[in-house]
């Protein structure tokens, strides 16, 4: 998933402005791929451990103090759509722990990328709720 230009985007409560993009990937954190005995193709694949990557790109404007860390959980919450007007358009919700936080410095300016791992409670539902609004 990419949104680019995320509405109200918020962490544990926390507005988040400017806000450029979030892209949610999903990778195997364990691969099964079995090969068949009558020749050398794989017959077999099976994913049983999955891990979702959240990372969010946002500009920079002013010094800030006060940032996430890693080991920081909450909830990140933002709306995602496709056009200016409210129709087709989705509340997207992850339960997360932030991993990494880094900045990058362009001509444009500057950027602090959050990474984070999505958590799901249960070990069996998806960590990524996707609500239309």
């Amino acid at each position: 998933m990419l949104v680019l230009a995320p509405e109200s985007v918020e962490f544990e409560g926390e507005s988040w402005p400017a806000v450029e993009l979030i892209s949610i990937d999903r990778t195997p954190k364990r691969e099964v791929v079995e090969v068949g005995d009558l020749g050398p193709q794989v017959v077999f694949v099976d994913v049983p451990e999955r891990r979702v990557n959240v990372r969010v790109v946002r500009r920079i404007e002013r010094s800030e103090l006060d940032s996430v860390k890693p080991g920081d959980s909450g909830e990140l919450s933002f709306r995602a759509g496709f056009g200016r007007t409210d129709a087709g358009w989705s509340v997207v919700t992850v339960g997360a722990v932030v991993t990494r936080v880094t900045h990058e410095f362009e001509q444009s300016g500057v950027k602090r990328v959050v990474v984070m791992v999505a958590v799901s409670a249960d070990g069996v539902t998806d960590p990524v709720s996707v609500e239309e609004v």
